[in-house]
């Protein structure tokens, strides 16, 4: 009864960690104080900008242009306009867009300038584009970056003159190639003069505003962005992987050309991405207020800094529950895997597990981790993954989410059934059935058919009636995790956090477990488990919002850092009718997604000719 007590309090406690983490910060009123970023203040510009659809070229891209030049003027900065011709390429797309054959549209980039107190310091830049995409308000993208950037080149022009200038950028051409970004960056002047960049945005409309990607050697600007940024959202797993993505923003240009900066965009409400449903009405003020208040805490910290952060070795980091960032050498990786070796090493001799026992627990995680790859691919199959229009994925994502935490529940709850040899059979028929699921329903076929295999031949090892398993499964998923993260760490030591911070938990708990009292050892696992488990979830909530619609196996990465710490909370056995309703609730989730109508939020330019035109 106490494991079971232990259990609830771990994922309770989780998903509070999960759920404080998420939510963003209140929204300040018209009254705040001036120094203050104001969502009240800045929502007023998102109106102003995402009356109508404003593509470049276009009379409402003029109207928004118009506007802006006010508001850059309002604040007291210089204005100047850069002119430039789009590329062929940029005028085929256009095209594709308008219907018709575009010739001789010219691009707009506006520019404000805020001079600082010693001009021949190198300039502060903050970013944003002003042009949308067909048939789209643009309210999120790029509306709030553009209300975002106008408020906190305000707010620091209230604190007094900046010891250097603060530059405003808004690109225009931004959604057909980052031509405005190219232009300035290949020939405006005051591009040799950008020492650091600030931009901004989105592919949702809510949520936190996650700090994505920034330029190499990002040690001393990520030390500064902790030491400065009240309430975070990052990590630097996102950087990694944004740098191996092909996606890009108008920064990209930037930082081919070397420049050190910050990008920030926000996730969630993701069917409002590209959408004609992206008005002002659907942007979360309190994601607004997120966004204003990172940027403004670090671009009044740059703006009056004697100097900028230079370019020191990348760091690894990641934000603890939104409130705080942990940021810390690269090397420093292996320090955490050292103790968390000498912890587990403490406790195995402590156990004196066989070598045989602790590979046997090596060989079901793995085994579970294979049922749940395969499971994901196949339901994911299942929903129209690789077959349905790109934005209406984007919409589904809530649901595709669900499917996901269900699908991983049932899997944890049949645990118990995975550890007994005379189920063996059972759980490579269904490996056999849920293959033939995912290929039927248009699955990748090498994919699924290499899991399914892999799945097949461990079940049957993992459950050996030669060579049952003892309880030591736990010490086996600890082990293992050790050594993924060593790996890892030789490998991408940035991305390492996400596997290491779990397995110091579980390494704690582990020992606690062989060298405390019982009852303390629950507590002690129980509260590992939560606060690790927690941070897992938010990961993954963000991980799916980025990359989740086509890959949900990506999940799997944060189950197995997960594993360690809920094996040692887990009951032996759990009544099969819950891991039922389970794996029923989320096959007619999938169902749902696959058969219900196209989403009304998904742009029209999408289904004439169905462009993916990703940040």
């Amino acid at each position: 009864m106490g494991r079971i007590l232990a259990l609830l309090s771990a994922l309770i406690g989780a998903l509070l960690w999960a759920l404080l983490s998420l939510q963003p910060p209140a929204p300040l009123d018209i009254e705040a104080p001036p120094t203050k970023f104001s969502a009240g203040r800045a929502f007023v510009h998102v109106e102003a900008i995402a009356r109508k659809p404003h593509p470049v070229g276009s009379v409402d891209n003029a109207r928004v242009r118009t506007y802006l030049t006010g508001r850059i003027g309002a604040i007291g900065a210089e204005f100047s306009e850069q002119a430039f011709p789009l590329s062929p390429k940029a005028l085929e797309r256009l095209g594709t867009w308008s219907g018709r054959k575009e010739a001789g549209v010219m691009g707009h980039n506006l520019i404000g300038l805020i001079r600082g107190a010693d001009p021949g310091k190198p300039a502060v830049l903050l970013m944003a584009h002003h042009d949308s995409v067909w048939g789209s308000p643009g309210a999120a993208d790029d509306g709030m970056a553009l209300a975002a950037a106008l408020e906190v080149a305000r707010a620091i022009k209230a604190r007094g003159q900046p010891r250097r200038d603060l530059i405003l950028l808004f690109t225009d051409g931004e959604e057909i190639g980052l031509e405005g970004a190219t232009a300035f960056f290949t020939k405006h002047p005051l591009a040799s003069r950008i020492g650091i960049i600030i931009n901004m945005e989105a592919r949702g409309s809510g949520g936190r505003v996650n700090m994505f990607e920034t330029g190499p050697g990002n040690g001393a600007q990520m030390r500064l962005y902790a030491d400065k940024v009240e309430r975070p959202a990052t990590n630097s797993l996102a950087v990694l992987i944004y740098d191996l993505m092909p996606n890009s923003t108008d920064y990209t240009v930037a930082k081919q050309r070397g420049i050190p900066g910050f990008n920030f965009a926000v996730l969630d409400r993701p069917w409002s991405y590209h959408s004609p449903l992206a008005t002002a009405a659907s942007l979360d003020p309190r994601s607004l207020q997120d966004m204003g208040d990172q940027a403004l805490a670090l671009g009044s910290a740059l703006a009056f800094a004697d100097r900028l952060p230079g370019r020191t070795p990348n760091a690894a980091f990641a934000d603890i529950l939104g409130r705080a960032t942990i940021v810390y050498p690269a090397w420093g990786g292996w320090v955490i895997l050292l103790v968390a070796a000498g912890l587990i090493g403490a406790a195995l001799r402590r156990a004196r597990s066989a070598a045989r026992t602790v590979g046997r627990g090596m060989i079901l995680t793995v085994a579970i981790l294979l049922h749940g790859a395969l499971l994901l691919t196949a339901v994911n199959a299942l929903s129209g993954s690789g077959s349905s229009n790109y934005y209406d994925r984007l919409a589904a994502i809530p649901r595709l989410e669900t499917i996901v935490a269900l699908l991983v529940a049932a899997l944890l709850m049949l645990l118990g059934h995975l550890r007994r040899p005379e189920n063996r059979l059972i759980a490579i028929m269904v490996a056999m059935a849920l293959m033939w699921v995912g290929l039927l329903s248009g699955g990748p076929l090498i994919v699924t058919v290499v899991i399914a295999l892999a799945t097949m031949g461990l079940s049957w090892i993992a459950a050996a009636p030669s060579s049952p398993l003892p309880s030591g499964e736990s010490e086996g998923a600890v082990l293992l995790l050790l050594i993924i993260s060593a790996v890892v760490q030789a490998t991408l030591p940035t991305a390492a956090p996400l596997l290491q911070w779990p397995l110091l938990l579980a390494s704690v708990s582990l020992a606690a477990r062989r060298l405390l009292p019982p009852r303390s050892a629950l507590v002690t696992g129980a509260a590992a488990a939560a606060i690790g488990v927690g941070h897992l979830l938010v990961q993954a909530h963000f991980i799916f919002l980025g990359v989740g619609a086509e890959m949900p196996g990506i999940v799997i990465l944060l189950l197995f850092a997960a594993l360690p710490l809920l094996l040692p909370l887990w009951p032996e056995r759990i009544p099969g009718w819950l891991p039922g309703i389970a794996l029923g609730a989320a096959l007619l989730l999938a169902l749902w997604v696959r058969l219900d109508p196209m989403a009304p939020s998904v742009p029209d330019y999408s289904l004439a000719n169905p462009v993916k035109t990703k940040d």
